[in-house]
């Protein structure tokens, strides 16, 4: 790490930096109390107000000519990319929610109304495809949510890509029918939260309003998936001035810290910010004392971040638990390797385990971002060090592809080596980790990183890497129809003449893996940090509606 993070310190910065000039409330509007005026009403107008001025992106305008032309060509080659997988996905199953791209047929994953469809809106029209949006448009006119397609509806899932993506829709095009359609779908997925504690159920039965977990006869869940809804539902209650979205995404944080509190006798939560992520939602109660960054718990702390930002900075509460999680994350979730870089890791209670997933590569972006808006070059250096480590298990690669989960062995714990297999030593000697899941599934986190890192500073070492990254894909997982995942990318399809292949291509890469690609090489005004904010899933939604702390 390049210096020691001071929590009093940057608590002092965000205290001094804070908040915008009040709308005026609406007749018959509602307060959300208890989550706003944290630090009095007229101190906290000018922190807001001096936020509200701030801006974040890099202004480009020492780009050079040539720069600026190479750029725009990778970006033609990006969509160009994009309207080719496209093609297959409406050759051979437009509407559905997957294309099965190597036996040429439809998928149904997400309850059969077209995940790929609606997650991808935004994406068809950052990119100027008007008339596969306008096509796209009244094919999601003619879903009918009510039908579950025989399948339990994944709560969480089914916010972040179909929710997520009508809103954005209907923000960038003023397309009414998306917002009502949002409405329509979120309102089917309300019964999950009418639970004793207000938790939502990980599935639920649409038909029946029946909600149950994952696992058959229990009640577990984790914490990303019970406390993802903030950024949607704060939207959505923006925009329907209905608070009964927004205090149901709000109350999930409320109900977990009050039945949770900081080292309780025989209590799972130990490290101030560092929450477990296995949960139980009918207890309100975490059920181990394992927390992480990476899958189970990474939107969980992104949207802790990101609501602060899209509430106009005056959701404090936000605010200050991404503070205290991120002071955890700097002293006790991150761990040097051999190699010198910076990992993310697993913690379970006070024992560090040297393992990250691919999902661990958005808090850069998120924290980069997070750290701009703050003020805070001690967090951004953070950022910047977690990037460096994220990108070497890319790098480091001959696809240029990272894999899915990898062990490093830390700096002066020589254990971690000497407990590995002669295999695996083999590979920390080589790479400086360990590839612990092999395989590339299209997944998008390290480019939105590249994405925010590239905005926030005009370097353009993060775009060039991404490029990379893109070159990697287009060798190892373009195939005939669209692209797909590849199984082991310490092995190039150039080197062997063989496409060593994963069959899945998940909506998220129309939605989120070319959006990012994309736009780290249009022109730099499109979907402005300044202008915009970026759910989980890559929908945009924009900063320009006000808030007084009132729906």
């Amino acid at each position: 790490m390049k210096m020691q993070l001071a929590a009093a310190g940057l608590l002092c910065l965000l205290l001094a930096n804070g908040t915008h000039a009040a709308a005026a409330r609406s007749p018959g509007s509602r307060a959300i109390s208890g989550l706003y005026d944290r630090h009095g009403a007229s101190a906290n107008a000018a922190r807001v107000n001096a936020l509200r001025q701030r801006t974040v992106q890099h202004d480009f305008s020492d780009e050079s000519s040539e720069d600026k032309r190479i750029r725009r060509q990778r970006a033609e080659a990006i969509k160009s990319g994009f309207l080719y997988a496209w093609s297959g996905y409406k050759q051979y199953a437009y509407g559905a929610d997957e294309l099965d791209v190597v036996n040429k047929r439809p998928r149904t994953t997400r309850n059969g109304w077209g995940a790929t469809l609606v997650d991808a809106l935004d994406t068809l029209w950052i990119l100027g495809l008007e008339d596969e949006f306008h096509e796209a448009r009244n094919m999601v006119a003619k879903i009918d949510f009510h039908n579950d397609g025989g399948q339990l509806a994944k709560v969480f899932e089914t916010n972040i890509r179909y929710v997520g993506g009508l809103l954005a829709a209907h923000e960038l095009s003023g397309d009414r029918m998306f917002l009502q359609k949002a409405v329509e779908l979120t309102d089917l997925l309300m019964p999950a939260f009418n639970t004793p504690l207000g938790l939502p159920w990980q599935m639920l039965n649409i038909t029946t309003g029946v909600g149950s977990s994952e696992s058959p006869g229990g009640s577990s869940t984790n914490l990303a998936e019970i406390g993802t809804f903030q950024m949607e539902f704060f939207r959505l209650s923006q925009l329907t001035r209905n608070a009964t979205y927004h205090e149901a995404a709000q109350n999930v944080i409320t109900t977990m810290l009050a039945r949770n509190p900081l080292q309780a006798p025989g209590g799972n939560y130990t490290i101030p910010g560092m929450y477990p992520t296995d949960f139980d939602m009918l207890a309100g109660k975490f059920t181990s004392s394992a927390a992480y960054w990476g899958g189970g718990g990474d939107s969980f702390y992104e949207y802790l971040a990101k609501t602060w930002y899209l509430s106009d900075f005056m959701l404090h509460r936000n605010l200050d638990l991404w503070n205290e999680s991120i002071q955890s994350l700097a002293k006790y979730g991150v761990a040097t390797s051999t190699s010198g870089l910076l990992f993310p890791g697993f913690l379970d209670g006070s024992k560090f385990y040297p393992y990250a997933d691919t999902f661990t590569n958005f808090i850069p972006g998120t924290l980069a971002l997070a750290s701009k808006l703050v003020g805070s070059d001690s967090y951004f250096s953070l950022a910047e060090d977690l990037l460096e480590a994220g990108y070497s298990v890319f790098g480091e690669m001959p696809t240029s592809l990272g894999a899915e989960a990898i062990r490093f062995v830390r700096k002066n714990v020589p254990t971690d080596y000497q407990l590995l297999s002669s295999t695996a030593q083999a590979q920390v000697d080589k790479y400086g980790f360990v590839l612990s899941r092999p395989y590339y599934m299209l997944r998008p986190e390290l480019i939105e990183s590249l994405f925010y890192m590239y905005r926030l500073t005009g370097k353009t070492i993060y775009a060039d890497r991404a490029w990379a990254i893109w070159q990697g894909i287009q060798r190892n997982c373009r195939i005939a129809n669209g692209y797909v995942g590849t199984a082991d990318v310490s092995v190039d399809a150039s080197d062997t003449g063989i496409h060593n292949i994963v069959d899945s291509t998940e909506s998220f890469f129309y939605a989120e893996t070319f959006l990012y690609l994309y736009l780290i090489f249009a022109d730099q005004d499109t979907i402005s940090l300044d202008d915009w904010v970026f759910t989980t899933e890559a929908h945009p939604l924009s900063r320009a509606n006000a808030f007084d702390g009132t729906f």
